[in-house]
């Protein structure tokens, strides 16, 4: 079995289908879409033990669209969800996967009017995504027909045995043609999740990407915020004033979300660079060198293109969105705490992500705790212990000296603490003018996000996740309120670091 693969390409998928990905920004496979995908397209059964954010909708998604024949108007695969928002959510992913295929897909779920899913189906469709108590009403009305369905999905197995699916979920595999092919992804693998995989499948392909143990190092200090998109830039300057690292990595899930991160650091006068699948080899060699000598202080990736970075001195590591499978958490904040230093892993999570963080925990053996975003107080005492490390530093350098007469001339009228105090606050003040508008004003703090569950839209629900890349647009009005968190905490810090922004 293909264990991994550089490319969608390599997969040996239709020009249609590759167009809808790239348009939908997906980079190369995660690592459940490497193995299953394969694995579907040849017509063996898989079980994966996958979570949401992994990628499984579109290591679904993607050889079911392919499978599909786009001249039969009757369903031809079928995706079972335990509720509504996860039929909403893989038929866009699938739609916007078979956009090029001509797909034809309908979700099917309780609390919408029946008669338009009834004049739908009439129509033809090639796919349903539906919830198991409404798929068994339009099976006992007759109005649906299942005699050619050739692939049957099972999505998040174990929350619909826990919501008490158990009994609906096998009387609709009863009524699928035996001669299919069925995938099952469940994100734990319970007994009777284990007794339907040995009634209803085919000596299935076992997909684990991980197994329980702690990998991960005690010498890096695990934390999650809980933080809404709209406040993901605000929050990430917050933590980058708050740590002052010489040098932080920020994971993202796409080349599309690194290109806007890095975008809005330096339109903030931070020294970021961006690293993914699309930088040449001598820009990619340039900047990690630029990295590694600590010109650059923020270097924003995708997982691939962080593989096999080493730089003993990044000390903060951020996942700006949530890693798309435990081995990438332990691969991500593995790039800090090396070399016996001390580092940081900072995890920001949307309310409806706490499930995989949790699985996350769970697989790596890691101890991720919760912690609160750093407050304006924060910064500004972090601000001024770090000026305080940078005067002492200079102290024991030559080349202040000349600064003496200036200082000698002002002590007749003025104390010295005091000339030094004006001075420190002379060059703070003329960092925060550089770096940040006055207009600009801050959240009040802790306050939250007008909607916690506004979530990136097309193409997908979720672009914070591999398989939901986020067209750039969206981002672009926020601009100003993005920068909120970033002025209003501290202003800019003052020192040698502050005249590397200010260029």
């Amino acid at each position: 079995m293909q264990q991994g693969a550089a490319d969608f390409g390599s997969l040996g998928l239709s020009q249609a289908v590759l167009r809808s990905l790239a348009e939908m920004g997906f980079d190369e496979p995660t690592p459940v879409q490497a193995r299953v995908i394969p694995c579907l397209l040849e017509g063996r059964d898989v079980v994966a033990q996958a979570l949401t954010g992994t990628g499984k909708t579109a290591a679904f998604g993607i050889p079911l669209v392919e499978r599909i024949d786009p001249h039969r108007a009757t369903p031809q695969a079928v995706v079972l969800v335990p509720t509504r928002e996860l039929a909403l959510q893989d038929a866009e992913q699938i739609g916007h996967i078979g956009h090029h295929r001509g797909l034809r897909l309908l979700p099917i779920y309780g609390g919408q009017p029946i008669y338009h899913q009834l004049r739908a189906l009439e129509r033809g469709v090639h796919v349903v995504v539906a919830t198991p108590g409404r798929l068994l009403d339009h099976l006992r009305r007759g109005s649906m027909d299942l005699s050619n369905v050739s692939l049957l999905i099972l999505d998040e197995a174990d929350q619909m045995l826990d919501m008490g699916f158990q009994e609906d979920m096998e009387q609709i595999l009863d009524q699928v043609p035996q001669e299919r092919v069925t995938a099952l992804f469940s994100a734990t693998m319970p007994k009777a999740i284990l007794d339907i995989v040995g009634r209803f499948m085919r000596t299935p392909e076992m997909v684990r990407l991980s197994k329980p143990q702690a990998l991960t190092v005690p010498e890096i200090d695990q934390l999650f915020y809980q933080v809404p998109f709209p406040r993901k830039m605000d929050v990430l300057c917050r933590v980058l004033d708050a740590r002052q690292a010489n040098r932080s990595i920020v994971f993202c899930a796409t080349k599309r979300m690194v290109d806007e991160v890095v975008e809005r650091l330096q339109s903030r006068a931070y020294a970021a660079e961006a690293l993914h699948g699309d930088i040449s080899q001598p820009q990619r060699e340039k900047v990690l060198r630029g990295f590694r000598e600590g010109h650059t202080e923020v270097l924003v990736a995708t997982d691939v293109a962080a593989r096999g970075l080493d730089v003993p001195e990044v000390s903060l590591v951020v996942n700006f969105d949530i890693p798309p499978d435990p081995e990438y958490y332990v691969h991500r904040i593995g790039r800090t705490g090396r070399g016996g230093r001390r580092g940081e892993a900072i995890t920001f999570v949307n309310p409806r992500e706490m499930r995989e963080l949790r699985v996350i925990e769970r697989v790596t053996g890691a101890r991720i705790r919760p912690a609160e975003v750093p407050s304006a107080a924060e910064v500004e005492a972090r601000d001024l212990q770090v000026l305080e490390e940078q005067l002492l530093h200079v102290l024991d350098k030559d080349g202040w000296a000349r600064y003496r007469a200036v200082i000698e001339d002002l002590m007749d009228e003025h104390d010295p603490i005091d000339l030094a105090a004006a001075a420190l606050t002379l060059a703070a003040t003329g960092r925060r003018r550089r770096s940040a508008s006055p207009e600009v004003r801050t959240a009040p703090e802790g306050a939250p996000a007008p909607d916690s569950n506004v979530r990136r839209s097309a193409p997908g629900p979720d672009a914070s996740r591999p398989d939901r890349p986020r067209p750039k647009g969206r981002a672009d009005g926020r601009r100003g309120r993005e920068s909120a968190g970033r002025a209003g905490a501290s202003g800019r810090r003052p020192g040698p670091r502050a005249r590397t922004r200010s260029g």
